[in-house]
């Protein structure tokens, strides 16, 4: 209803009864509320920060702050080579070396976020180091990337708690993954690691991707992290299936898990021998929880967390 047009002509002021004068009240206790409401929302979008012209190892990248975490997305790779928690430790630490090497470039080139396409024309589009996509910031909290062949299209979308994926176009010839590859609370090792997911946790089995076995399953939830620290790194596939996931840890020399640097090798949708196996548009969500998970009932704690995040 328009209450304006229930008002007499100001031409007119002596029409005005005592009615008109409270709907005059209503009226400006209406605006008011509504400028508050935006002024609200202007707050809230103000938590999450993009900013341009930021450089990391050797490429433009925006700066993504949140009141949680810190984020470093190359623009040409399309992939994150640094998220750093509240305390600044960096659960990346992605470094480009002159020539990638296995294993040791678990160390350095292998590591990143999503890393989403691996074997084909476009194979490192999302993967830092890589120059296979062109990236803008599309609005306050959102940073859109294509690739230079126009077969792949994604959006990152930032909020105060987590960070939303939606990949929205894929190319039909070529099945994805994503990917999570980097040192757990910033230091890589397997023994103090502990993990979960939507099925069972925390477990502190430490299968090798060097020395072998891998650890195979089907998760929608996973979460990462130390019994030495107290943040815990997650993420989470939003469309469910059937496809197989990894997790697992990669040495940076023969000695498998017990080298001295490595990191952790999480995919959803890969199978054995490195095979991608999505190949439909998907959402993924990743962020960081307040506290470590050392028993079952923490375990059912941080999955509910994480389930129910909302934007």
């Amino acid at each position: 209803m328009n209450h304006w047009s229930s008002l007499p002509h100001l031409k007119y002021p002596w029409r005005f009864s005592i009615r008109h004068v409270k709907l005059l009240r209503r009226l400006a206790f209406g605006v008011q509320h509504s400028i508050f409401i935006v002024l609200l929302g202007a707050a809230c979008q103000a938590q999450v920060t993009i900013k341009d012209g930021v450089f990391s190892e050797g490429q433009e990248c925006f700066r993504i702050e949140t009141p949680t975490a810190t984020f470093l997305y190359q623009k040409e790779a399309g992939g994150f080579s640094n998220i750093m928690d509240a305390d600044g430790n960096d659960w990346i630490q992605f470094h480009q070396s002159e020539k990638a090497a296995y294993p040791a470039s678990a160390a350095s080139d292998y590591r990143g976020l999503p890393n989403l396409v691996f074997r084909s024309d476009d194979g490192g589009a999302g993967h830092p180091g890589f120059s296979k996509m062109t990236s803008e910031k599309i609005s306050p909290n959102q940073i859109k990337s294509v690739s230079n062949s126009g077969k792949w299209r994604w959006t990152w979308t930032f909020y105060d708690d987590f960070a939303e994926l939606s990949v929205e176009k894929t190319d039909p010839a070529h099945a994805y993954w994503f990917l999570y590859e980097g040192p757990i609370a910033g230091e890589f090792s397997p023994a103090t690691h502990l993990w979960g997911t939507d099925i069972a946790g925390p477990s502190r089995e430490q299968p090798d991707l060097v020395k072998g076995p891998e650890r195979y399953g089907h998760w929608h939830t996973v979460y990462f992290g130390d019994s030495n620290y107290d943040r815990t790194f997650f993420v989470r596939q939003m469309e469910q299936d059937t496809l197989r996931d990894l997790y697992t840890y990669m040495g940076n020399s023969t000695a498998g898990n017990n080298s001295k640097d490595g990191m952790v090798v999480f995919g959803f949708g890969r199978a054995p021998g490195a095979t991608p196996l999505i190949q439909k548009p998907h959402r993924f969500r990743i962020g960081f929880y307040d506290g470590r998970v050392a028993d079952h009932d923490q375990h059912v704690q941080i999955i509910k967390y994480i389930e129910r995040l909302k934007p």
